[in-house]
């Protein structure tokens, strides 16, 4: 099973992960990681959540802000890596939750999945007006 740490600035992560159990109940091998401000204090957790939620599959690590410093040492730490961690900037609850279900797929094929699901459920309310007529209104 692919293991996942979530990281971000303040609570992003463990929000992320509240809101997670909340819709989908306790779910093995995930880990919340926050960066306050110390970033080797941050790499240093990082590699431990890495190392805690991987069970041989690997480990996505999801943050909050592609190019932020969460992202930039999840992206070091991959890069030392032999491609068993993939890290994804810009995450959002959508893309976790739907993977949640879909660990069991390759790393690569999960971290396209989640991808995708992240991309297709961002979307902005619309008002769309309806035509009164008479007929439908009863009058």
């Amino acid at each position: 099973m692919i293991g996942i740490v979530i990281t971000g600035h303040g609570s992003f992560p463990t929000g992320i992960v509240e809101s997670l159990t909340l819709i989908a109940g306790d779910n093995p091998q995930i880990k919340a990681v926050s960066f306050k401000d110390n970033h080797h204090e941050l790499e240093s957790e990082i590699n431990q959540a890495i190392q805690q939620v991987d069970t041989g599959d690997g480990v996505i690590c999801f943050a909050d802000l592609a190019g932020g410093t969460p992202f930039n040492v999840c992206s070091k730490i991959a890069s030392d890596d032999d491609h068993t961690v993939k890290v994804v900037g810009g995450a959002n609850v959508p893309m976790i939750l739907s993977g949640l279900f879909e660990r069991e797929l390759s790393l690569e094929d999960f971290t396209n999945r989640a991808l995708e699901n992240g991309k297709e459920n961002i979307k902005a309310f619309s008002l769309e007006s309806q035509k009164c007529s008479e007929e439908t209104d009863g009058i």
